[in-house]
């Protein structure tokens, strides 16, 4: 069963936000029997940049710098049980827009 946001919020945040807006389904419990939909922005330069300052030093904040700022819905939920944070944390980090580019020949 997925807690899901309402389609007003959804209307209203992609409406400000565009194609940055995704959805996360997060697991509530270790089975997943329970899940809880959020609505995140793709992580942008200078919050992957502060992020990745702390990824070698202290881990965990730079994941709740992350999440503090790329969580829309339920923050607060989020913040508060580490199950949907780690989740939520591993989650943004694959939205990080990342191109593989190639060599060319000079």
């Amino acid at each position: 069963m997925v807690q899901e946001v309402t389609q007003e919020i959804k209307d209203a945040l992609k409406k400000e936000h565009g194609d940055k807006l995704r959805s996360l389904i997060l697991p509530k419990n270790d089975e997943s029997t329970e899940e809880i939909e959020v609505l995140a922005l793709v992580p942008s330069r200078s919050v992957v940049g502060q992020s990745m300052k702390f990824m070698s030093t202290d881990p965990k904040k730079g994941q709740e710098i992350l999440v503090k700022n790329c969580i829309l819905t339920s923050k607060t939920e989020v913040l508060d049980d580490d199950g949907l944070f780690y989740a939520a944390a591993g989650l943004l980090s694959e939205l990080i827009p990342i191109r593989t580019g190639k060599f060319g020949k000079v």
